[in-house]
């Protein structure tokens, strides 16, 4: 690391505005008051967030409210396993179960793994144990009958990534059309987010099933090798086989249908057909050990190939030779770099063993950050992946939330070893 680098006080600066934004209820609701904040202030829990803020919060457990911010989405889990992605502080999920925007990324049995090997919170694990079990369950209606898993843009939790080859595609019959429905919230409030929704992209929120999505997949199969390793630990062998089995077919079946040889990548599917563009989300691949040896090294290559994912200042969510990247103006995930799959892409390289691409990657990625914190005073939501001089166009301020793994996790795990 440049000895020059303050890593202490940039350090101290995201505990400070991680605090600032902890959550504090006015009055009792069913949610854990305070609670880890999104960084973007909101008075819902997000699950995608939460998982990523655990990582961070793991190393100041004793500060943070991180257990109770986890426990959240367990009192809200329905009958069936549900766990919505976004829920409100009476509890209630702000989408019906019904829609795939309600989805959220199945990573609570990563975080609470981690938590246990860290030695964190004994006699946690076997309480939460049953709770994944059923969440795993339930999000296999999300399967394909290919085998492939689906989302849809903010289930996914990357709004504006393009995983359309023409405009036509979001016609195409199959999907589970968006409807009022969807929105839970009651009233003009309700009726107002549908609306917005509806003119965000029109007809993306009706493109889910239609597609085989690659991140989905990989995080499902992601969360079964990691529920496989629970059930180990807790002394259930039969559990643990029957969820690597489940693993093995679902690693082969997006080797078989998303994997792009000319290209050493993987893409969406759809129709027999790869999605032509190539999205952070390939990344899941590497920490769910979904990617074969040979397909694994192809893969990493795109993180040093200046062409697609090897930028200046770290991994994009869209490749820079992709016709939609951009970063000079509000283009979100086609184009800036975002703590949460810096940090998924960097133990996927630890997988594999490429601790010396990781350190190299993470570094220019956290000097970037810090860098731009010198000059701004603030911490942000996500960054250009070509420049530090100045913030992204398309980032908020303060954003400690997740992006306080920059320098926290990203540095203790990566830059510093």
């Amino acid at each position: 690391m440049n000895t020059g680098i303050r890593s202490e006080d940039f350090c101290k600066a995201a505990l400070e505005i991680a605090a600032r934004k902890m959550f504090r209820d006015k009055a009792p609701t069913k949610l854990c008051s305070p609670r880890l904040g999104t960084g973007g202030s909101f008075e819902d829990i997000f699950l995608w967030d939460t998982v990523f803020c655990g990582h961070w919060a793991k190393y100041y457990s004793d500060i943070f409210p991180l257990e109770g911010s986890l426990d959240n989405f367990y009192r809200c889990q329905t009958e069936d396993g549900f766990i919505s992605r976004q829920i409100h502080s009476n509890g209630c999920s702000k989408w019906s179960s019904d829609y795939p925007i309600s989805f959220a990324p199945p990573l609570l049995s990563w975080i609470e793994l981690e938590l246990h090997e860290m030695g964190l919170f004994p006699g946690r694990l076997e309480k939460v144990y049953p709770k994944l079990v059923k969440l795993h369950e339930f999000n296999r209606k999300w399967q394909r009958e290919d085998g492939l898993y689906f989302s849809d843009p903010w289930g996914c939790g990357m709004d504006d990534l393009p995983r359309i080859n023409t405009p036509s595609d979001y016609s195409r019959p199959g999907g589970i059309k968006f409807s009022r429905e969807a929105v839970f919230d009651e009233g003009e409030k309700g009726d107002l987010m549908y609306e917005r929704l509806q003119k965000f992209r029109p007809g993306c929120f009706d493109l889910n099933r239609q597609l085989g999505w690659v991140d989905t997949s990989c995080q499902v199969a992601f969360d079964a090798l990691n529920l496989a390793k629970i059930a180990k630990k807790l002394g259930d062998n039969a559990a643990a086989e029957r969820y690597l089995a489940e693993h093995r077919k679902l690693s082969e079946t997006i080797n078989a249908l998303c994997w792009d040889d000319a290209e050493g990548f993987y893409r969406d599917y759809m129709d027999g057909t790869l999605i032509r563009h190539k999205h952070v989300g390939a990344f899941w691949s590497l920490i769910s050990e979904v990617a074969p040896a040979d397909r694994a090294e192809r893969l990493i290559g795109h993180l040093k190939n200046p062409a697609t994912f090897g930028l200046p200042c770290g991994v994009p969510g869209l490749a820079a030779d992709d016709t939609e990247f951009g970063v000079e103006k509000v283009y979100y995930w086609r184009g800036p770099v975002w703590a949460p799959t810096m940090y998924m892409t960097l133990c996927g390289l630890r997988c594999y063993g490429r601790m010396d691409l990781a350190k190299d990657i993470a570094t220019r990625f956290y000097t970037a950050a810090y860098k731009i914190w010198e000059k701004t005073g603030t911490i942000w939501e996500n960054y250009s992946p070509l420049q530090c001089e100045k913030e992204s166009p398309a980032a908020s301020p303060d954003f400690c939330g997740w992006s306080a793994l920059i320098p926290i996790t990203i540095y203790r795990e990566f830059c510093n070893k």
